[in-house]
């Protein structure tokens, strides 16, 4: 009866590989909502896998649901726009030692300078509270073909990512910034200027250099997926220290804000800490497999 079944199409067969892979699909598709009834490019082997089209389509959504997810984080950030907007004047409050002085030192003098303001507070929250979601998606778009070794990597390398992002972000609002600010407001003082800021302008310093920071704290991250897949060796890593802190050094110069020593050293500090810091969990990441491949 078995056999019957197998010849006529209407069970599984035992000596199929692409089985249980084919199965983990169907239900991760299922989740998803996406349709698997596509005409157009239809495989004509024996539908162990997906089409070109059907790959697109599943991209398709992922795209969808992650633009779903920024507009709701950005009508969020809308919603609290005010409260926001007045939480990152902080950076510049610590700069002039009050927040209602930074604010008489905040100004606009282009009509559409408010509307670059709100553009970009409500780009930069709604990019920062749909970004685990955005990583999540990505992750289950391409989770039906990874195999689970794979899967082992990819999950704690998403929260990882995130984490160090958000790290980034508040170094350079926290840190960074009011440092760098109070830097320039000092000098100017000292030489008798009004330093006046151009809302539009420092909203823009805030929004990309936060940005800019939470993406270099990838870095670390970068550098153990590269051990890992074996495309660099701690040992290489150790002959390059000298390069790589030349080369941290000269991206902080061009992306500190003030140019000044202090900032430079206070960018330059941390980033450098991970690369060591990166040495030593590639040392353990490399004695794991090597004990794995003598077992």
């Amino acid at each position: 009866m078995a056999d019957k079944k197998k010849e006529n199409g209407e069970g599984p067969s035992a000596t199929d590989p692409y089985q249980d892979w084919q199965e983990d699909e169907d239900g991760f598709n299922e989740e998803m909502g996406w349709d698997d009834e596509l005409d157009e490019g239809a495989s004509d082997d024996d539908g162990s896998g997906m089409t070109f089209l059907e790959h697109l389509e599943a991209f398709r959504w992922t795209l969808i649901y992650s633009l779903i997810a920024f507009v709701v984080g950005a009508g969020f950030v809308a919603i609290f726009l005010g409260e926001i907007s007045r939480f990152i004047q902080m950076p510049l409050g610590q700069a002039y030692g009050s927040l209602e002085l930074a604010r008489q030192n905040l100004i606009t003098y282009r009509p559409m300078g408010v509307f670059t303001v709100l553009l970009q507070v409500v780009f930069l929250g709604g990019f920062i509270l749909s970004l685990p979601f955005i990583l999540y998606m990505l992750a289950r778009f391409v989770a039906p073909a990874l195999t689970v070794k794979e899967l082992r990597v990819v999950k704690p390398c998403c929260v990882a990512s995130v984490v160090l992002f958000l790290l980034g972000v508040f170094f350079s609002f926290f840190v960074v910034l009011p440092m760098t600010l109070a830097v320039s407001v000092r000098f100017n003082r000292f030489f008798g200027f009004d330093l006046l800021f151009a809302a539009s302008e420092y909203y823009s310093l805030v929004v990309w250099f936060s940005l800019a920071m939470g993406f270099f704290f990838q870095f670390p991250l970068v550098i153990l997926l590269l051990v890992y897949m074996e495309v660099v060796t701690t040992a290489m890593l150790k002959a390059f220290r000298r390069h790589v802190f030349l080369g941290l050094a000269i991206f902080a110069a061009l992306i500190t804000p003030g140019g000044d020593p202090i900032s430079l050293l206070i960018m330059t500090a941390p980033m450098y800490g991970f690369y060591e810091f990166s040495i030593i969990i590639g040392r353990r990441i490399e004695r794991r497999k090597m004990r794995a491949s003598d077992c």
